[in-house]
């Protein structure tokens, strides 16, 4: 297994149930891009991970801002040192790769052909769309023809790729021209009681912050960065700073956290509440003390991403705005979980309308909502309903290279 979180679940999974399991990641560093407390970097370091499964922490650049050349540095590193690692191991039954898209993936590809082990993929965002969506390279320019053809060889040269969407699964289908037999659809996950409502402890963070008990909060929650449209809700905001009982709390970090504080200031809306670092264990408790959670995503990212945060925010009981393309999966996710609403990205004014007419419901119908979005994850978007899913398709890649 190759980097990111799922990989430590599935790997403690695999152990539980007496195989094998061997994690590849990088020194921890999200969302800051620095290195976090207690860690010295290395080249290579081994080491036996609690749950029993052997972990390999592998060298790689940092990236503390959200800039293309300081990411492909990030992927590039991480795809050379743990690729060298993945060279090195015992041959495993079956290879998963959860890691940056096209380079890194690329090598890990490349050294599963090499050494005749079948390959599984997990694709958490679409490359070169992505990039393209936010504006930071052309579709007609020669890197992006070149990313979506590696990306292509990757996918149809895999055992199976695991793709968290149906959009996600047509594109690979009908732009990479994989084998839909090799596409598996399953959700990314939380665990059932990652977060769980607690009024008690949102009364008393809203204390904490001087938020009055009877303001209507609005939230954001998680990673500040150039894809998660943080400014445009800050815009959006400052278009009702005249309702004294509305508050904006935005808890979280990253690379766009002191644009967001600066176009806060400038747009002089104090009722901005900005909440850092944000401790996991403190994921139930702020995200409870909301009124309606936001979402925001800009331009068409929605289509080639899927915002992780979702679940968590359906997992605590509040209503949702997100802004989205309504072709998304985030859009059809909100629809069908009859969870909350869903108005166009990059819009302040309409956002700032819904956010308005939303205030004005009554709010049996907010719980209510918050209610159906907490029941939809438990159903569909927990460990406990995809993980099974995942280990599955591992064991049927394992069988066949056995």
């Amino acid at each position: 297994m190759v980097s990111g979180q799922t990989s430590l679940q599935i790997a403690e999974e695999l152990i539980r149930r007496g195989q094998e399991a061997t994690v590849l990641t990088v020194f921890p560093n999200r969302p800051t891009g620095k290195l976090y407390p207690g860690y010295k970097r290395r080249l290579v370091q081994r080491e036996k991970a609690p749950e029993g499964f052997e972990l390999i922490r592998c060298f790689s650049f940092f990236s503390s801002k959200s800039r293309l050349i300081s990411r492909f540095m990030e992927n590039l590193s991480f795809g050379v040192i743990g690729g060298g690692a993945v060279l090195r191991v015992r041959c495993p039954d079956v290879i998963y790769s959860n890691t940056w898209p096209v380079l890194a993936t690329g090598i890990v590809s490349a050294i599963a052909r090499l050494r005749r082990i079948p390959l599984v993929v997990s694709i958490q965002d679409i490359y070169p769309e992505s990039l393209i969506y936010m504006g930071r390279i052309k579709p007609e320019r020669l890197l992006s023809r070149l990313m979506k053809w590696i990306d292509g060889v990757i996918a149809r040269g895999c055992h199976s790729v695991i793709v968290i969407s149906d959009v996600f699964a047509e594109l690979y289908r009908r732009e990479r021209g994989v084998n839909p037999a090799r596409l598996r659809v399953i959700s990314n996950w939380a665990d059932s009681e990652a977060v769980t409502p607690n009024d008690k402890r949102a009364a008393a963070f809203r204390t904490e912050k001087n938020i009055p008990p009877d303001a209507f909060v609005i939230l954001y929650g998680g990673n500040v960065g150039t894809a998660a449209g943080v400014e445009n809700l800050i815009n959006a905001f400052a278009r009702l700073r005249d309702i004294e009982q509305l508050y904006l709390v935005i808890a979280g970090q990253g690379s766009r956290i002191d644009a967001c504080q600066e176009l806060a200031r400038k747009l002089a809306c104090p009722r901005i509440v900005f909440q850092q670092p944000w401790p996991k264990e403190q994921t139930s408790t702020v995200l409870a003390a909301a009124d309606v959670l936001i979402l925001p995503t800009s331009g068409l990212q929605s289509l080639t991403s899927f915002p992780s945060k979702l679940i968590s925010y359906m997992l605590s009981a509040r209503p949702i705005i997100a802004t989205a393309d309504s072709r998304s999966d985030l859009a059809a996710i909100i629809e069908k979980s009859e969870c909350g609403w869903v108005v166009e990205s990059d819009q302040p004014g309409p956002l700032a309308a819904r956010i308005k007419e939303v205030m004005a419901r009554d709010t049996s119908e907010l719980i209510h909502r918050g209610e159906m979005g907490r029941s939809y994850a438990l159903a569909n978007l927990t460990r406990e309903v995809c993980l099974p899913r995942v280990i599955d398709v591992l064991q049927a890649a394992g069988a066949n290279h056995a």
